[in-house]
């Protein structure tokens, strides 16, 4: 197995499948906000993370690599970054975490702690990050630019979602010192 395959995997299964165990035990209910099929126009853009994801696993764990390395000391710094970004940020939420969003649980709340104080989408911002260390390891071939590219198009458009959704919950949220 490659290394950009490796370090992928070491990403994807505790960040998706792993911790949202946890939570169940920890918490006491699902991780998973969302339902099959989606309701809403959030619901299908996270359904469609969830199908590029699976993609890129089977095609980095399977494929071969056609492109040199850009940078594996830069790759693995940006990979490490996103994933460290990732892990503080769900540790700040602690049980305010969910894969997608439900109108109508009333458990959640809004934070502004830990990376929040700083950016609004530490989650997603951890994925596009992943996804350039991924890009660097493996030299911008196809799989690269397709979870590069996805990666921040759905930031995009789940950050603009997630601030609607906050704002129509609470009437002035904090804005963030600086960031995204």
């Amino acid at each position: 197995m490659t290394l950009p395959a490796i370090t992928w995997l070491v990403y994807a299964v505790p960040a998706y499948l792993l911790y949202a165990a946890v939570f169940q035990v920890r918490y006491g209910k699902s991780a998973v906000a969302e339902q099959f099929p989606p309701r809403n126009l959030y619901g299908w853009v996270d359904f469609a993370l969830a199908a590029c994801l699976i993609t890129y696993s089977v095609w980095i764990v399977f494929g071969t690599n056609p492109a040199a390395p850009i940078s594996l000391p830069a790759g693995l710094a940006a990979w490490a970054a996103g994933c460290l970004l990732r892990i503080w940020a769900v540790w700040t939420l602690g049980p305010h975490w969910r894969i997608g969003q439900d109108e109508r649980d009333t458990t959640t709340e809004y934070v502004r702690t830990g990376p929040y104080r700083w950016m609004d989408h530490p989650i997603n911002t951890a994925l596009v990050l992943v996804a350039i260390g991924q890009s660097l390891m493996t030299g911008l071939d196809a799989r690269a630019i397709f979870l590069l590219a996805f990666s921040v198009l759905y930031l995009l458009v789940q950050a603009r979602a997630e601030k609607n959704f906050w704002r129509s919950r609470t009437p002035h949220p904090p804005a963030p010192t600086r960031g995204m």
